[in-house]
């Protein structure tokens, strides 16, 4: 099944961070999906490491410039 969402958003939530021995802080990036206003349903999120995130990142760029040679074809 194929879910549609109108807007998608990703933040850092400060309160979403954990301390580490160093001082530092373990800083989760998260990914909201939002139905159309109006629509009904219920936000979906998830939160991801700084890795996976910048996975995610590099995997969509990867996919948009597909998208845009097939886009540009004969």
């Amino acid at each position: 099944m194929t879910v549609y969402y109108h807007q998608i958003r990703a933040l850092i939530d400060p309160e979403m961070s954990d301390s580490l021995s160093d001082g530092g802080r373990l800083q989760d990036v998260s990914v909201i999906l939002l139905d159309q206003p109006g629509g009904g349903g219920e936000p979906v999120a998830v939160t991801l490491l700084a890795c996976q995130a910048r996975d995610l990142a590099f995997e969509l760029l990867e996919l948009a410039e597909v998208a845009d040679r097939e886009r540009r074809r004969p």
